[in-house]
């Protein structure tokens, strides 16, 4: 997708704070975004990406030394992939994070299973 037609509209996410992501998967439209204050991830589906959009929950918690959080959904070689950040590396914090990765999973009903975030990611040992 590169470019939507029409007019723009307004959507009343719950606890929206900032840093929307729209991806799609299978039939299903995803729009996830930071939540609340500290941040979480939360997400929302539609079957079209005009909406309706449907609040589905959270996808991951609020990251480690890290007030913020900002959401990436992608697909590469038959995995999806999910981006967000937090600040436990040395000197970290809400404004010098650091980026993980997680491999992203969906349910039969195309609802996302939340991310455990890990100290490894994507990297197994």
């Amino acid at each position: 997708m590169t470019e939507l037609e029409g007019q723009v509209k307004s959507i009343v996410l719950p606890e929206f704070s900032e840093g929307a992501s729209l991806h799609r998967h299978g039939d299903w439209y995803y729009l996830s975004y930071g939540y609340g204050m500290p941040e979480k991830v939360a997400y929302a589906m539609s079957k079209a990406v005009s909406g309706p959009w449907e609040f589905k929950g959270i996808i991951n918690e609020v990251p480690e030394n890290c007030e913020t959080n900002r959401p990436a959904i992608i697909r590469f070689k038959g995995k999806n992939y999910f981006f967000y950040h937090n600040g436990k590396l040395k000197n970290g914090g809400s404004h010098r994070r650091s980026v993980c990765i997680d491999e992203l999973h969906y349910r039969p009903d195309g609802t996302i299973v939340p991310i455990i975030m890990t100290d490894n990611g994507i990297f197994r040992v």
